[in-house]
């Protein structure tokens, strides 16, 4: 569904007007929408978020593949940004998973003496431009293609014509629950009510998705 279509279809549910046609440019700046309907806007950008912090969505994975180069431990991992999460990393060549450590780990692992190797380590940092940067360990010795298996939440919806990556009905419902929440409730429908619509939504996608990745989800025996 496009970012309109979710704006309307929780307007709808909250019999308010909806809106009739694309925007042009940012909704923030458009003069056509009301305040009402970019304020569920705003909402489902925060819901959105909520979601795509709740579970690794199939929707959502890539993979960077980084080259290293001889002599050089720290590599900046493209189009990533402090929401991105790093799934695994592995060494094409030899299909070793390194291991994630943090970033005191390597700095003491690198005294008295560094060894430049096959990286079977990694720590990622931050830097001043909002990527993640990787500290691999230990320093490279050759050339290695690294894969970093990724997901990397979709940016905040603007254009009347983006289209949602994730589940669009838990965002739906976790909208709704939001707006009812902030005017009170609606149609004598109670806010807790709303709440537990969007969480159960929520976790019946989960449950879809995780059943295309059911390496990743353990299940303990009652």
């Amino acid at each position: 569904m496009t970012y309109r279509e979710i704006i309307n279809s929780v307007l709808r549910r909250l019999r308010e007007d909806t809106i009739s046609s694309d925007w042009s440019g940012d909704l923030i700046d458009s003069t056509g929408p009301t305040d009402y309907q970019v304020m569920i806007g705003d909402f489902v950008n925060e819901v959105k978020r909520e979601v795509e912090d709740a579970w690794d969505w199939t929707s959502l994975r890539r993979t960077e593949t980084v080259s290293t180069v001889s002599g050089t431990r720290t590599y900046n991992l493209p189009s990533t940004s402090q929401r991105t999460r790093i799934m695994s990393v592995q060494e094409q060549d030899k299909g070793g998973n390194l291991k994630p450590v943090s970033y005191d780990w390597i700095k003491q692992a690198r005294y008295p003496s560094e060894i430049s190797s096959l990286p079977d380590s990694f720590a990622v940092v931050g830097n001043s431009s909002g990527l993640l940067t990787a500290q691999l360990y230990p320093k490279p010795d050759a050339v290695y293609s690294v894969d970093f298996h990724l997901t990397d939440p979709q940016d905040d919806l603007t254009s009347s014509t983006t289209s949602l990556t994730i589940f669009e009905y838990p965002v739906i419902l976790g909208v709704w629950a939001r707006a009812i929440a902030e005017r009170g409730e609606d149609g004598g429908s109670l806010t807790d009510m709303a709440q537990l619509q969007y969480q159960q939504a929520l976790a019946d996608a989960i449950s879809q998705d995780a059943g295309r990745h059911t390496d990743e989800v353990t299940w303990d025996a009652i």
